[in-house]
């Protein structure tokens, strides 16, 4: 039996109806459906981590990397997915600006530790390895990274490439979150964190799917125009001609198959940066210290322009109402949080001793 608010499994014969490990009420009532859900879903992220930990920690994979660097991995693996489609017969391309971005971060992470591995850089790219050790640049590649694995979903051999870099470094990031001060269980889990994290999980778990859907038609209406010559001849008894030629020009609309992510909503204007802001949300629910550090009125904000991006996009499609509703749960825990956060009362400080 577990608590059904923080979820921490329950000793054997308790007698006492309030939770040790969160205070929480067990008289209250539960979602028995929502803890076997998050059960099911922690059990079968517990497996997937583990296996592919066991996959990284090989030390056949170790030891052909310089220095066993699995960033370094990941960075190659990041540089070879923005590279693939340039080949033959090889699509899931990002465009010229992402394309840069994503090149210009691999070769800073695979500077840095390529560095880290002792072995010798150019004087001139003493900085670019100095900028890749900054503590936010590693998590900031990471959400990239994994946001273009999420965008380029699909069957071939670019999609893969990103796929596993997007593995390779979050299970990095993952090792280094558990290894912080933002994974140490010193702050007394409260029942509110608990409820807030499961919401946002589920909300952002049903966004995502929704990206994933048909938000509109697959196909895209090309306006095409070409020159059409007409030549008159005309002959008179005299066997005498008169030659006329007409140019006009001719309008059609051709029907083309659009780019990546095409008729979902990863498709739409803005979708990177709304699946880094799920992301981010991700986080901020999950970890109380990350919320801690930002200003309250952040995560409201984050999920606020998210809506308005997802109400601009509604159409008869499954996909955007998925989606809406997905990001409504995810407003409400956000706005039920901060509402609380702005009426608590700062603790008093206690009388200075004489």
């Amino acid at each position: 039996m577990s608590c059904p608010h923080c979820g921490q499994p329950l000793p054997e014969g308790l007698s006492s109806r309030t939770c040790p490990h969160c205070g929480g009420d067990l008289n209250a009532p539960g979602s028995p459906v929502m803890d076997e859900v998050a059960d099911q879903a922690r059990r079968a992220a517990d497996s997937a981590g583990r296996a592919v930990q066991d996959v990284l920690d090989d030390p056949r994979l170790r030891e052909r990397l310089p220095g066993g660097s699995l960033p370094l991995l990941g960075s190659g693996l990041v540089a070879a997915a923005v590279v693939a489609p340039v080949l033959p017969f090889v699509g899931g391309g990002l465009g010229l600006p992402w394309s840069v971005l994503m090149l210009v971060g691999a070769g800073m992470l695979g500077a840095r530790e390529w560095v880290a591995a002792g072995r010798k850089l150019p004087d001139a790219l003493v900085p670019v390895v100095k900028w890749a050790a900054h503590p936010a640049f590693l998590p900031m590649f990471t959400a990239l990274t994994v946001t273009q694995a999420f965008l380029s979903l699909g069957f071939g051999v670019a999609p893969l490439l990103w796929v596993l870099a997007a593995v390779v470094l979050a299970s990095v990031q993952w090792r280094a979150f558990k290894a912080s001060s933002l994974a140490e269980p010193s702050l007394t889990k409260r029942p509110a964190d608990v409820r807030l994290k499961r919401w946002v999980f589920a909300g952002v778990a049903a966004c995502a799917v929704g990206l994933l859907l048909p938000w509109s038609s697959a196909w895209s209406l090309v306006p095409t125009a070409h020159l059409q010559r007409e030549r008159n001849i005309t002959i008179d008894d005299n066997f005498a001609w008169d030659i006329q030629d007409n140019d006009t020009w001719k309008f059609n609309t051709l029907v083309l198959p659009s780019g990546q992510g095409a008729g979902t909503g990863r498709g739409r204007l803005g979708a990177t940066g709304v699946v880094l802001g799920l992301l981010a949300l991700g986080v901020l629910g999950s970890v109380r210290r990350a919320r801690e550090a930002l200003p309250s009125v952040v995560p409201p904000v984050l999920a606020g322009l998210i809506t308005v991006w997802a109400l601009t996009g509604l159409s008869a499609k499954l996909g955007p109402w998925l989606f809406l509703l997905g990001i409504l749960a995810v407003d409400v825990a956000v706005a039920r949080e901060w509402l609380g956060h702005r009426s608590a009362v700062p603790p008093t400080e206690p009388p200075a001793s004489a």
